[in-house]
């Protein structure tokens, strides 16, 4: 707890806008809904040009058109005032595991949520001390490989399976989050730093399955170590960050002494719960190791496509896996005054998207009517 800590409510601009409008506030709460300009100026009543002017900072909307912005965004009026922490989207550089179909629209939705989460973090960290980030620097024309190995060893984590990855990141000041595919539809993962604060959000399509999930919070780490300042997204760049992926969850070195001679799907299933990775990730490393062909594999691959339960291992029965880092600090955050109702003031926003934000179930009774004949 930190002891200087000022009020939620003393930050600048916490109050009413005051006629001091943010154009970028609009951008980010349009965004995050998916909406476009034009969608949002049928709901409230004016022209797609004065969307773009509000957003351009052109002209500020008058108060009345303000009150239909946040009703239609679902904000505060509140929220789109100056003065309050912000990170503007289009200066956010992130790196995504996207569907092919994935927009540039897409992308930019996935980024309204990443800083939303960071602003929660930063409220949070108004009230409680969270650990810092902790990740160290890699010199450029580091391999993947030889990044994974700095990493554990800068961890101090023993030889053997990672056990908790998703706690061992959060204790090392990565903020994880999953959010539901309706909110984030063509991008699977992505990762960026916000101000020094590193974030991973998955989807279900990567956290519905524990092997996939860790995989894919390693290759975001690997992002974050390898291509930080790269703007670049090319195949390239991915299978950096899964060559990462599998080298800081499968050393080499353990690997060469405990992968199986031959293929054997039965031998690698074994080997993958106790280091949390898939069959599909360990014939991939036979291959890399030497120890069976491509051609093999893909015959390997098409035997576990038939055998694939995706429902199998669901990452809610893997202890630590699941992000608790945000939930926590709120809890504490409660415990000294800062209870949800005052983080949703803070960030001009309903109490209900701060608790989805925090992964808090609706705890309030659900009123069913039955009607008569």
């Amino acid at each position: 707890m930190r002891e200087d800590t000022p009020s939620l409510f003393d930050w600048p601009g916490s109050g009413q806008t005051h006629g001091r409008f943010e154009p970028a506030r609009l951008t980010q709460a349009r965004v995050r809904v998916g909406m476009s300009k034009s969608d949002l100026a049928a709901a409230v009543g004016v022209s797609a040009a004065a969307i773009g002017q509000y957003e351009a900072g052109v002209n500020a909307p008058r108060p009345d058109v303000l009150d239909r912005l946040a009703q239609t965004l679902n904000v505060r009026t509140g929220f789109f005032g100056i003065g309050r922490p912000l990170a503007r989207i289009d200066t956010v550089n992130a790196h995504f595991r996207s569907l092919r179909s994935a927009r540039v629209s897409d992308r930019q939705k996935a980024l309204a949520t990443a800083a939303m989460v960071w602003e929660l973090t930063f409220a949070l960290e108004r009230y409680v001390k969270l650990p810092e980030a902790d990740l160290p620097a890699v010199a450029a024309g580091t391999s993947p490989a030889e990044a994974a190995t700095l990493l554990r060893r800068h961890w101090g984590l023993p030889d053997g399976p990672v056990k908790h990855l998703v706690a061992t990141a959060e204790s090392r000041g990565i903020v994880v989050a999953m959010r539901p595919l309706g909110e984030i539809d063509a991008v699977d993962a992505f990762s960026a730093v916000i101000l020094d604060r590193p974030i991973i959000i998955t989807t279900p399509r990567r956290s519905e399955n524990v092997f996939r999930h860790r995989f894919s919070i390693a290759h975001e780490i690997g992002h974050l170590l390898l291509h930080v300042d790269c703007g670049e997204h090319s195949a390239a760049i991915e299978k950096e960050a899964d060559e990462f992926a599998a080298a800081f969850l499968t050393p080499s070195s353990s690997m060469d002494a405990m992968l199986p001679e031959r293929l054997d799907l039965t031998a690698l299933d074994r080997l993958g719960r106790t280091w949390g990775v898939s069959p599909h990730s360990l014939v991939r490393r036979m291959v890399e190791r030497g120890r069976t062909t491509e051609s093999s594999a893909r015959r390997a691959y098409q035997r576990l496509a038939v055998l694939d339960d995706p429902g199998a291992d669901p990452t809610s029965s893997y202890a630590g896996e699941v992000p608790t880092l945000l939930r926590k600090a709120a809890d504490l955050a409660g415990d000294h005054g800062a209870r949800v109702p005052a983080l949703a003031d803070a960030l001009k926003i309903n109490p209900s998207q701060v608790r989805d934000l925090l992964g808090m179930a609706d705890q309030r009774p659900v009123l069913r009517l039955v009607g008569g004949d």
